[in-house]
C-alpha cells in the first residue's frame, strides 16, 4: 500500500520534541535523584523512538514520490539539506572551541582529526572511528543518512519486495544486535545497523500496517482514546526504566512502534495536549534541541570549571575515577537542568531560524531545478537523529 500525503501527525511532532528533551536529560552532568531514575539513565532509549518515527514519517512523506514516481534524487538532496546544515554548523563550533582551547586537534580519544573527518562525511556510525567525540550525539544523523539511502534504494528498485524486506531488515537487525552486543545501545559501531531497524520497521509500519488496522477516530469515544494513551504512555515509560540495559532493550523499536500507532490516530486528551502549542514549539526545533544541547552541557561545564578555579566554589562532585557531576541533590540537579534547557531552547531557536530553516529554503531553490522535484511537506521531518 502507498503512503498518501494528505494527513500530517501532529501529536507525533510534539512526542518528538518530549523524547528531544529526555536525551538531554541523559546527558545532563546530573547525579542525584533525578539522574538515578531509570527512566533518565535509559533514556538513550529515546533515540530509537526517532529512528522508528522517521521511518513512520519519511515511508508517509515520500512513499509515492519513491515507488511510484522514482524521485530518489529529489529524495536524497531533500534529506541532505534537511540535515547536513546543522550538523555542519555544530562541528564547526565544536572545531573551533577544541582549537582555542587546547591550541589544535586533540590526536587521541574521539575528538581527532580523523574522527572530524568521519563526521564531516556522515560516516562516523559505521565502525571507522573508536568512539563516540566531537558533537556526540550526531553519530545518528550518520546513521539516519545510511537509512535514507537504503530506503530509497529499496523503493525505488525493489517496490514489490519491501512488504517483505522491510520486517526482515527490522527484526534481522534487532537480532543481530542482540546476538552481538547482548543489548541496542550501538554507536559508532553498529549505530547505523540500529537505526535502520527501527526506521524500517516505521516504514512498514507506515507502508502496510497503518492502512490495514487504522481505526476511525470518533468523537464520543474521546475517553477510550485517552485511556489507551494513557496506557501506552505508562508502559513506554515502564520499559525504559526497566529494561535499558537489558537484551529486552532491542525491544524498544517495537514498543516505539505500538506508541507511535496509537498517537497517530491523535483521538485522546493526550494527542489533544501535544498539539498545543508549547509542544508544536518544541517538536519544532526538535532537531535543532538534540544537535546543539552537547554544546550547551560542556560550556555549562566549562563555566564551573572556571568558578571552581576563581572563586573556590565546590561545584563538582566526583562519582567516579574519571566521571564528575555538578549535580547530586535535588536542587542543585533543577538548576543544572533548568540552565541546560534554557540554553539550549535560546540556542535550538537561533539555530532554527539563521541554519535550519535557510538550509531547507536552499534545499528548495536547488530542487526546484530539476522537473522531477518537489519537497516533502514541512512538518514531515522526524529527524533527530
Amino acid at each position: 500500500m502507498i503512503a498518501k500525503q494528505d494527513t500530517r501527525f501532529d501529536a507525533l511532532d510534539g512526542w518528538r520534541g518530549v523524547c528531544a528533551v529526555m536525551v538531554i536529560f541523559l546527558h545532563a552532568p546530573i547525579a542525584g535523584p533525578i539522574g538515578q531514575l531509570g527512566f533518565v539513565r535509559h533514556s538513550f532509549l529515546f533515540v530509537d523512538f526517532f529512528f522508528v518515527l522517521s521511518g513512520f514519517v519519511i515511508a508517509h512523506a515520500w512513499g509515492e514520490r519513491l515507488i511510484v514516481q522514482k524521485r530518489w534524487a529529489s529524495f536524497i538532496q531533500s534529506r541532505f539539506w534537511r540535515v547536513y546544515p546543522l550538523h555542519l554548523a555544530m562541528l564547526l563550533v565544536f572545531l573551533l572551541f577544541e582549537v582555542l582551547r587546547v591550541r589544535g586537534i586533540p590526536s587521541e580519544g574521539g575528538s581527532t582529526p580523523i574522527a572530524l573527518l568521519h563526521n564531516a562525511l556522515l560516516t562516523h556510525s559505521l565502525g571507522f572511528v573508536p568512539s563516540l567525540g566531537w558533537n556526540y550525539p550526531s553519530w545518528s544523523i550518520s546513521a539516519e543518512f545510511v537509512s535514507y539511502l537504503i530506503f530509497a534504494a529499496l523503493a525505488v528498485w525493489l517496490p514489490r519486495q519491501m512488504n517483505v524486506l522491510l520486517p526482515v531488515i527490522a527484526f534481522g537487525g534487532l537480532a543481530f544486535l542482540l546476538a552481538r552486543l547482548g543489548h541496542i545501545e550501538a554507536h559508532v559501531d553498529f549505530g547505523w545497523l540500529r537505526c535502520l531497524a527501527g526506521f524500517a520497521l516505521g516504514a512498514f509500519l507506515r507502508l502496510r500496517v497503518w492502512d490495514i488496522l487504522r481505526i476511525e477516530v470518533r468523537t464520543d469515544r474521546a475517553a477510550c482514546w485517552t485511556g489507551a494513551e494513557l496506557a501506552t504512555v505508562a508502559y513506554v515509560a515502564a520499559f525504559v526504566s526497566l529494561y535499558g540495559t537489558s537484551g529486552v532493550s532491542v525491544a524498544a523499536p517495537l514498543v516505539f512502534a505500538a506508541a507511535i500507532f496509537v498517537f497517530a490516530h491523535e483521538g485522546g486528551a493526550i494527542s489533544r495536549a501535544l498539539k498545543t502549542r508549547p509542544f508544536a514549539l518544541l517538536g519544532l526545533l526538535s532537531y535543532s534541541i538534540y544537535m546543539t544541547h552537547a554544546f550547551v552541557i560542556a560550556r555549562l561545564t566549562n563555566v564551573g570549571t572556571l568558578l571552581e578555579k576563581r572563586l573556590g566554589l565546590s561545584l563538582f562532585v566526583d562519582v567516579s575515577p574519571d566521571t564528575k557531576v555538578m549535580a547530586n541533590g535535588w536542587v542543585s540537579e533543577i538548576a543544572v537542568l533548568l540552565a541546560i534547557l534554557a540554553g539550549t531552547l535560546i540556542l535550538s531557536a537561533i539555530t532554527w531560524r539563521l541554519i535550519e530553516k535557510p538550509g531547507q529554503a536552499l534545499g528548495r531553490i536547488f530542487a526546484a531545478r530539476r522537473p522531477d522535484a518537489r519537497l516533502a511537506e514541512p512538518g514531515t521531518d522526524a529527524v533527530q537523529g
